[in-house]
């Protein structure tokens, strides 16, 4: 497992590492306002994509030790294909019932759900190398579309006037081609006489419960910009919009843990092995922490070279990668309840999560600005991931060692309390 988390880290490393450089380069290039219109629609268009197309993609995982592989690659490709056509037809309507009143131009959304939309099979390919434990597979092809999607940003920014264009056409473009190249690889284990629609069942059978849990998951990792909106102007919104872009960018170094981690405790707990799992907590705890520390100091070093106008966003960028810190702990448990199939549970706490976000954001905004957003992050995290811990516990009791996890929340509460 270690070296797999190397491996994830490593290459997260290296793509996080090229989009923090091209970020430090955004900031010379992008005014304020645009980059906070463009983080105004990526929170947007997280949303969307998890809701309409019912968080199907989360449970490739789970079925990959039950079902056939040409089967599986089969009907997720044209689940998928149906649900995203379903999304980007949803979105559209959704944009004139709701969106277009926070001035943003038709043609920007279009492309923001074009590059959601048309990733999807790349998603599929990913999933399948996850599964597999391919993790240098993974991360070759992570790091191919970093690179086409970093060349043609750039590209496009020199040759468009309308910066915002620019980005959002870049990623419409890069989509596609990441999506051909995954058609080309996967084309062999697409067949229409392989769809199950009892497996179609089985998937939404398992995911739809999560999705009240995704929506609120977003809603407390994502709504800050959607609420910032309504209180700062779009440059103070695109000094937060960077800030946060470092912060949740330097979050994948801790989450390519989860990645490794995730199909090592489904194949330990169905083998009924849970004395390695609990063996094998507190070095998550230590890779976590040591990922969060890693993070603090490549946002430190990454603001020498951030243009001036965005300078004031560090501390935003240090309290959001704490806050992702947490989420990432609350994954890990989240594995639990998921295998004991208490979806519920899962969707209740995030959804206490996101209660508790817009509560904070309504009440810090208004006295701190942009760094209330944070704060509120911050705190809900905090709060989902010991309600998580409590649950998953309960459920499917495993003898952690209680200390380690003592010892973890006050290395990261003394770090929070002290970025205050």
């Amino acid at each position: 497992m270690i070296k797999k988390i190397l491996t994830y880290s490593f290459g997260e490393v290296l793509v996080r590492g090229a989009s923090f450089l091209a970020v430090l380069l955004y900031s010379r290039l992008i005014l304020p306002h645009e980059y906070g219109t463009l983080g105004f629609l990526n929170s947007i268009v997280s949303f969307l994509p998890f809701i309409l197309t019912f968080y199907y993609l989360y449970a490739y995982v789970r079925f990959s030790v039950e079902v056939k592989e040409k089967r599986l690659i089969s009907t997720y490709f044209f689940m998928g294909l149906a649900l995203n056509v379903f999304y980007f037809v949803s979105a559209i309507v959704l944009y004139f019932l709701f969106i277009q009143k926070y001035h943003i131009e038709f043609k920007y959304f279009m492309l923001s759900i074009s590059s959601s939309a048309l990733i999807f099979l790349f998603q599929i390919l990913q999933m399948y190398y996850r599964s597999k434990g391919l993790a240098n597979t993974y991360i070759k092809f992570s790091i191919l579309y970093s690179v086409v999607g970093l060349t043609l940003n750039f590209a496009f920014l020199l040759y468009f006037k309308d910066n915002v264009l620019a980005m959002l056409l870049s990623g419409s473009t890069t989509s596609l081609l990441v999506t051909l190249v995954a058609y080309k690889i996967l084309r062999d284990s697409i067949y229409w006489r392989l769809f199950d629609i009892k497996l179609v069942k089985k998937i939404l059978k398992y995911t739809i419960p999560l999705v009240p849990g995704a929506i609120a998951l977003l809603l407390f990792s994502q709504s800050d910009k959607i609420v910032l909106i309504n209180y700062i102007t779009k440059d103070e919104l695109g000094v937060y919009t960077l800030a946060f872009t470092l912060g949740l960018s330097m979050s994948y170094i801790g989450s390519a843990f989860f990645m490794s981690y995730q199909p090592l405790f489904y194949e330990k707990i169905a083998q009924k092995l849970t004395s390695e799992i609990e063996q094998q907590f507190w070095k998550n705890i230590i890779f976590i922490l040591l990922a969060v520390c890693l993070s603090f100091f490549v946002i430190y070093i990454a603001y020498y070279f951030v243009d001036s106008k965005y300078s004031g966003g560090l501390h935003y960028a240090f309290l959001i990668a704490l806050a992702y810190n947490y989420i990432t702990f609350s994954q890990m448990m989240e594995l639990h309840l998921t295998y004991m199939k208490e979806t519920f549970l899962v969707s209740l706490v995030y959804g206490v999560g996101a209660i508790l976000t817009i509560g904070l954001l309504f009440t810090l905004i208004p006295l701190y600005g942009a760094k209330g957003a944070a704060m509120a992050l911050l705190g809900s995290s905090f709060i989902v991931s010991l309600l998580m811990y409590l649950l998953a516990q309960k459920k499917l009791y495993l003898n952690y060692n209680k200390m380690v996890l003592v010892g973890y929340y006050m290395v990261t509460l003394s770090i929070g309390v002290s970025l205050l």
